[in-house]
């Protein structure tokens, strides 16, 4: 645990247009549409030696788990501060989760967690939040769901199609879309509680090209899943930075840190009815097929892939006090 005790204390400006909100937060009736896509671990490996390990390597290092990545949009019906009365606001959410082994120096075994690499918002002030506590690449976003007219789930954000003096911006430019087929049958409720959860995800995974097939760790991620299913704390990590004033290539703070997210109850859920396929739109500024080794079908400059299975599930979570897993030196 971090001692605080000799850190600065916060100047509040609550009252004064502040938007970043004090942790922790509660989440109320939170429904999740989430999609397993087959990713290429190699790919994802660069990936995430670009972008974790270049900061903490050796003495904190992460690795993939499989090649399976989940893709879930999501939209809260009321977030607000267990710190500060403040009041009561909703949003919607589109994100990539990628599971990681995370290695310590001098340390056994590893430990399941998860990093969110994309995070699209459609609320300014969740935004805010997640980047300032916790370091999440969060990027302002218009989010679609399935239940909206269109039939889609869409991510609409600012793009750059190449990186160019000349390129002018895109705005509000679909991103990623899911389209399904035969999908407008009965939703099933195949669980109420979080075991019941866990235990229809990790049935999806077992096939021959699955998640825990694939693992070396496999002990170690069923120890880690039950876990979870024990505490009920989703642990998410990621790289925490500020750009240096004086030097745009240097970081002012770097650190890895950890979110932990208690899920409160989880209400009702099930596996989704039809075929997903996702739809991901090739540009300089957003490399996400790329990055996650995303393949399929493309025409022109966007990339078809279909969706192993998919689930959705209605519950509610507390974004809990975070932890500095490992800080750069300065």
């Amino acid at each position: 645990m971090t001692d605080t005790s000799n850190m600065p204390d916060y100047v509040d400006r609550l009252g004064h247009g502040e938007i970043c909100f004090p942790q922790p937060l509660r989440l109320e009736g939170t429904t999740s549409y989430a999609f397993a896509l087959d990713a290429d671990s190699r790919s994802v490996q660069a990936f995430v030696d670009s972008q974790l390990n270049a900061a903490c390597a050796p003495e904190l290092r992460y690795e993939t788990v499989g090649d399976t990545v989940l893709l879930t949009f999501l939209e809260v019906a009321a977030a607000t501060s267990l710190s500060q009365t403040i009041g009561v606001q909703g949003d919607r959410e589109a994100m990539f989760w990628v599971p990681l082994w995370e290695y310590r120096e001098g340390q056994i075994f590893p430990r399941l967690t998860f990093w969110v690499p994309y995070l699209f918002i459609n609320v300014d002030t969740g935004l805010v939040v997640g980047r300032e506590i916790w370091g999440y690449r969060k990027t302002l976003g218009d989010i679609q769901l399935v239940t909206d007219p269109g039939d889609r789930f869409v991510a609409r954000t600012t793009i750059f199609p190449t990186f160019a003096d000349t390129t002018r911006a895109v705005e509000n430019a679909e991103l990623i879309t899911l389209t399904g087929t035969d999908v407008h049958g009965p939703w099933r409720d195949d669980f109420q509680d979080i075991g019941g959860m866990l235990s229809v995800i990790m049935d999806q995974m077992r096939h021959p090209q699955g998640l825990l097939e694939t693992m070396v760790e496999g002990a170690a991620f069923v120890w880690d899943i039950g876990k979870l299913a024990f505490d009920f704390i989703v642990p998410v990590v990621n790289l925490k930075q500020f750009r240096a004033a004086e030097d745009w290539t240097k970081a002012c703070y770097q650190a890895i840190t950890e979110s932990p997210a208690h899920l409160d109850a989880v209400h009702r859920g099930g596996l989704m009815p039809g075929q997903w396929a996702c739809t991901i739109r090739d540009c300089e500024s957003h490399q996400i097929a790329r990055d996650l080794g995303l393949s399929g079908t493309r025409d022109g400059d966007l990339l078809t892939t279909q969706a192993r299975f998919a689930f959705w599930v209605n519950f509610d979570f507390t974004t809990r006090n975070g932890k500095t897993l490992w800080q750069a030196p300065g």
